[in-house]
């Protein structure tokens, strides 16, 4: 397989994330950590829904981060398991778990801070980019790449941060106009750009991808500020992500949660 040689800017972690980690125990036990609140574990929940049925396909994750998805492809029986990052320390913590998992021996890794050029005959029943697009300077670059490399059956599943959101509509407020932070982009410092349904489906068409499938989740926020007092950021209400997992697969609910995930095939 060859790699585009374009570059993709991207805003880079600071030294102190774990994503800049050696150590990749401790960089699996922050992921993991991370992972184990109720908002992503509803958004993982709903990646696994769309994805469906993964034995003896071909499944690539770019962007994969420790591996948490290729756990769940190789343990499902796919044929084939790749995935991708820009960082080398991550791809190093993903290895580090899909060896504690046993599942190393089905997972290909490949380092690259752009969507690989595969062969026509080395296309993919599933690819999943999960909260990478709104990263990447040239986003329809990359949906346009990742259509390429899907089989004529194939899927491609994506989830990004939603402006048409109530989170948006309080936080992004706050953030953008009280404080009058224009480059505020969510919660991760490292975030270029919001979409919304329409924006995402747009893009995707483009790239000649139909969406098939929606899910949304933060639908109700449930992280809420506290007093400077506290010595904590927040209190987190968790019990509201009931609601997403009731409201979050029907439209238009599926489409207003801070997190958007859809699902798509070719056209």
């Amino acid at each position: 397989m060859t790699l585009d040689t374009r570059i993709q800017p991207r805003k880079k972690y600071p030294d102190d994330h774990w994503i800049r980690s050696k150590n990749n125990e401790k960089a699996l036990q922050s992921y993991l950590e991370q992972q184990s609140k109720a908002y992503s574990r509803m958004k993982n929940a709903f990646i696994i829904e769309l994805l469906g049925d993964v034995h003896c396909m071909r499944f690539l994750d770019y962007g994969c981060g420790p591996g948490m998805f290729l756990g769940y492809a190789a343990k499902a029986g796919a044929s084939l398991v790749v995935g991708t990052d820009i960082e080398e320390t991550v791809l190093s913590t993903a290895r580090y778990f899909t060896e504690k998992q046993g599942i190393s021996d089905v997972c290909v890794f490949l380092v690259s801070n752009q969507f690989p050029a595969f062969s026509s005959e080395a296309r993919f029943d599933a690819i999943l980019l999960k909260d990478v697009i709104e990263h990447v300077e040239d986003d329809q670059s990359l949906l346009n790449a990742a259509a390429k490399a899907i089989a004529p059956d194939g899927i491609i599943v994506v989830s990004t941060q939603n402006a048409l959101s109530l989170n948006y509509l309080i936080e992004g407020t706050y953030q953008r106009i009280i404080r009058g932070a224009k480059d505020w982009y969510g919660w991760d410092p490292t975030h270029l750009r919001f979409y919304t349904p329409h924006k995402l489906t747009k893009k995707l068409q483009l790239a000649g991808l139909k969406c098939i499938g929606w899910r949304s989740i933060y639908i109700i926020p449930h992280k809420i500020p506290v007093p400077l007092s506290s010595d904590k950021r927040y209190y987190r209400i968790e019990l509201l992500t009931r609601i997403d997992s009731l409201l979050g697969c029907f439209f238009p609910w599926n489409r207003v949660g801070w997190n958007i995930i859809v699902k798509a095939i070719r056209r």
